[in-house]
């Protein structure tokens, strides 16, 4: 996961020239109307928009298994147009002969097994209409950290897992080579046995380049339509920044061959539990501004695009008050909205897919908040996955998408981020909009420019940011119809579409 450092950090502490969290919910009460409408343009360059754009992470170690007719009913609405399989760590650890872990105690590995197999997974990628991502394991083997020497044999097992998948009808069209193997190992932070296993296996990012091509070159020859990616670094506000992390994208680049893509993950962490709304929001834009100038430039030099193909909210504040608010749903909002704006970017997934409000979509149970907080619906969608949802059905709709600017721009406080986002989409029913309002204030927009004529808004928001997304009934969505000028609510996601 990504950690926010040392400028975030400060960030926080200057939050005392803000709201206190306890008045987050007063935000709505006190919202000012801006002088004057804002006016809506097009601008930076447009992108196609392709059905495996947005997807999710696909870890499901909690069940109901990826078969299940209610979850697969979900996953149908929710129509995520990429799982990634089996997901994040576990694809480390995982067997997929067995659809469960390697013999043994594995990170992130639950006592009670769930049958996460191929042929139950393609129920799920049948359901969803899905193509799914192959995230093979590159670490482990048999039961046990593997080598340079193995590096054949384990090849070999991968392939075997990838033909299985084709002949029970999955498409091989994505692979991805490990997960987050610019790390040590599972957890940085002694006493862990498995905090060396990730450089146990690659001792550099040089091995893990010369490893690899020898699993491009199959993998592309086996299925020659196949996009190969090599798992690439962020390493911006990373507390303890390792010089394995620092320097892993300078070393894998120039002997890595013939690969497609190369992955980032964006899971961005807060710890200030007293952080007014504007400073966590800013985080995901100031972040970014950080990526872009460093990783995505430095790929760009490679001509290589990017899958972020795990990005969320990782919530550690004592308490873990942000986690599934709607705070935590406009955060993953503003994220997927700057993703989707930069066509270096082609591939972006939500973490993960079913599990708690800590990071799934998808609540498994009734206890996504865990067994002392509120009561959650089973397969109904947490804050995260209410706001993804909506932006992913718009970009299902559409062919083609550009970032929207806004004149004048109104900004989070003192941040130095925006306070609105948005992405003007071209459907086959016309121009579509996608915006969201982070800030506690009525925005006015003037739509001319890129929506003329009659639209229809439809605006999802809640009560308060601190309001606990649990199901149905949550949320409050409200239809409204405009003509070139439209309000947008406080911390309201709306999509706009032509109307007539």
């Amino acid at each position: 996961m990504q950690k926010l450092g040392r400028r975030a950090l400060v960030v926080f502490l200057g939050a005392c020239l803000c709201a206190p969290a306890g008045a987050v919910g007063a935000g709505r009460a006190d919202a000012r109307q801006l002088t004057g409408p804002i006016g809506v343009a097009l601008t930076g360059p447009a992108r196609p928009v392709t059905p495996t754009l947005l997807g999710l992470n696909g870890v499901n170690v909690t069940g109901p298994p990826w078969n299940d007719q209610a979850f697969d009913a979900v996953l149908s609405t929710f129509a995520p147009g990429v799982i990634r399989y089996p997901g994040g760590t576990v694809a480390n650890y995982w067997s997929w002969r067995s659809g469960w872990f390697q013999p043994g105690h594995w990170p992130g590995e639950p006592a009670q097994k769930v049958n996460d197999s191929v042929p139950v997974f393609a129920a799920a990628i049948r359901a969803a209409a899905a193509v799914p991502l192959f995230d093979l394991n590159t670490v482990t083997y048999n039961g046990a950290v593997g080598s340079a020497a193995e590096n054949t044999a384990m090849l070999g097992q991968q392939m075997k897992l990838l033909k299985a998948a084709s002949a029970h009808g999955l498409p091989v069209r994505m692979v991805e080579l490990g997960n987050e193997l610019y790390l040590n190992g599972y957890s940085n932070s002694p006493p862990n046995p498995h905090q060396h296993d990730y450089a146990d296996r690659f001792p550099t990012a040089a091995d893990y380049a010369n490893q690899m091509n020898p699993w491009i070159a199959a993998i592309h020859s086996a299925f020659p339509g196949a996009q190969v990616a090599a798992v690439g670094a962020d390493a911006n506000d990373v507390p303890g920044l390792s010089q394995r992390r620092a320097t892993w994208n300078a070393g894998i680049l120039p002997l890595l061959v013939g690969e497609d893509a190369v992955t980032l993950h964006e899971n961005l962490r807060v710890f200030d539990a007293t952080a007014a709304p504007a400073v966590v929001l800013a985080e995901p834009y100031l972040h970014f501004q950080q990526v872009k100038a460093h990783e995505l430039a430095l790929f760009k030099s490679y001509h290589l695009p990017v899958w972020i193909t795990e990005f969320n909210m990782g919530d550690l504040t004592p308490g873990r008050v942000f986690r599934g608010t709607w705070l935590h749903g406009l955060f993953v909002a503003e994220e997927a909205l700057l993703f989707l704006a930069d066509p270096a970017i082609t591939h972006v997934d939500l973490n993960s897919t079913i599990g708690s409000a800590n990071f799934a979509p998808i609540f498994s149970n009734a206890h996504g908040f865990g067994k002392s907080g509120p009561p959650t619906v089973p397969l109904a969608l947490s804050a995260a996955g209410n706001t993804l949802a909506v932006i992913q059905a718009a970009f299902h709709r559409s062919a083609r998408a550009q970032a929207l600017a806004f004149s004048p721009s109104p900004a989070l406080g003192k941040t130095g981020a925006p306070a609105l986002l948005g992405e003007a989409l071209t459907t086959g029913s016309g121009t579509e909009l996608v915006l969201v309002n982070l800030s506690a204030r009525r925005l006015t927009l003037n739509l001319s420019a890129v929506l003329p004529g009659p639209c229809t808004a439809t605006q999802i928001t809640a009560p308060s940011t601190t309001t606990q997304v649990t199901g149905p009934g949550s949320l409050e969505s409200s239809t409204s119809s405009a003509n070139g000028s439209l309000t947008v609510g406080p911390y309201a996601l709306t999509d706009v579409k032509a109307s007539g």
